[in-house]
């Protein structure tokens, strides 16, 4: 492929899926793995909430090595910065496979210490992911950008499959007749644990270090690389700190120059979207889908959870051959994601008897919904980053902390929403 998505080599874009599906892999293994947690951890109903809070707080990560990337871009390296995400992202995920289910005491209650002490340790490096992948992949023609992404999609999917394939596990708390069956349980137990299950996991980080790598080490690799720098810059060096100066400018000039108002626009209008998107999609909806989902059945929430985090990557690959550039029907895009949202929002707010419960067109339903909001939204993202690419480096890091700006803002909210109001009760 040739013209402004540059020449895209098959073994580059593999590798950069496998790179980019260590950005989340992690923090997304212990979502997959909720619907056992749930019903075999003291917070039980609750973990969810205490995960987006572990999350959210993580996102001092990210703070940190922004402030530091603009003192220094040699003391925040993006490479140095890859490889350290990714080998305590490894050591992290062994140590859950050990330690997952081992409790301890806190303020008189019994908690989860192992699992969420770890869970942050996965969330601080998977949000600073964020600002340091995403930058990274402005070396690379924009070509480069939906294997990313699909890669991203990818951190969602490889857990779900694992999860899949370990079974839902779980309690049930139909609601198929009357309100007297509620709290009956049904039991069913995975078919590997959830040991075993976190052990895979760090298989799967492993295997994206040696992706990232390869991409600093094999030769074709580094050419298209070269070949981006030489071709997007002429007359540059092939130095790193050049080229990042030279993309530098580009994006000042666009808040400087009065000349560049409809750019200055069109960036404001995208990071919005980015926020928005974030704020529900990292934030509210994964704090409130087990009360959506889970009074369906573990088999529902399993569904809605996997083949959510399926579509992520199929609606990258959309954006591929369907790209959109204009921001306007990004947004309109961007409105349709917030209705669905609130769809999934009322359904939990209805919890423990939510409408059609105890039945097969219910559980279809909500399954179907959430997969349409992560649909949705993945294709909106990677039509963002795909526009912001071209500005080079800056807006992609920009992107990133928006993202997480947004996301933490929106686990705010909803925890303050669940905590006070109680608007949401497990069955």
């Amino acid at each position: 492929m040739g013209g402004q998505q540059g020449d895209v080599k098959l073994v580059v874009s593999i590798l950069i899926v496998l790179f980019g599906m260590g950005s989340w892999v992690a923090i997304n293994g212990v979502w997959a793995e909720l619907p056992i947690l749930v019903s075999s951890l003291p917070e039980h109903w609750n973990l969810p909430t205490y995960l987006v809070l572990i999350v959210q707080a993580a996102n001092a990560g990210p703070l940190l090595f922004t402030l530091l990337r603009h003192k220094s871009k040699r003391l925040a390296s993006l490479k140095f910065t890859a490889y350290i995400i990714l080998g305590l992202g490894f050591i992290a995920a062994v140590l859950l496979s050990q330690l997952w289910s081992h409790t301890a005491v806190v303020g008189g209650e019994e908690s989860s210490v192992a699992l969420l002490s770890l869970a942050f340790m996965f969330a601080l490096l998977d949000c600073t992911s964020s600002v340091v992948f995403l930058p990274f992949m402005a070396k690379y023609p924009p070509g480069y950008m939906v294997p990313f992404y699909v890669g991203e999609g990818m951190s969602g999917v490889a857990p779900s499959l694992l999860a899949l394939i370990q079974g839902a596990g779980g309690d049930t708390c139909y609601n198929t007749t009357t309100n007297t069956t509620l709290g009956a349980a049904e039991e069913s137990g995975p078919r590997i644990s959830v040991g075993v299950y976190f052990g895979l996991l760090s298989g799967l980080i492993a295997l994206s270090g040696v992706a990232f790598h390869l991409l600093n080490t094999l030769d074709v690799s580094l050419t298209s690389r070269y070949t981006y720098i030489r071709s997007s810059s002429p007359g540059s060096t092939e130095e790193e700190n050049e080229e990042d100066a030279l993309r530098e400018t580009r994006v000042v000039e666009v808040y400087t120059n009065p000349a560049q108002r409809s750019t200055r626009i069109k960036f404001t209008q995208l990071f919005l979207y980015t926020a928005l998107i974030a704020g529900l999609g990292n934030g509210v909806i994964p704090a409130i889908l087990s009360y959506a989902c889970l009074p369906f059945g573990p088999t529902a929430y399993h569904l809605a959870t996997e083949l959510s985090l399926l579509a992520n990557p199929l609606c990258c690959f959309l954006a591929f051959y369907i790209p959109c550039k204009r921001p306007a029907l990004l947004g309109a895009l961007t409105a349709w994601c917030v209705v669905v949202a609130g769809i999934i929002l009322y359904t939990a707010s209805l919890s423990p008897t939510p409408w059609l419960v105890g039945t097969n067109s219910g559980s279809v339903l909500i399954v179907l919904i959430c997969v349409a909001w992560t649909g949705s939204t993945s294709y909106v993202k990677v039509n963002v980053a795909s526009i912001l690419q071209r500005y080079g480096e800056n807006p992609l890091l920009y992107c990133g902390v928006v993202t997480q700006l947004g996301s933490c803002v929106g686990a705010v909210v909803i925890f303050l929403v669940n905590k006070y109001a109680q608007s949401f009760t497990p069955c």
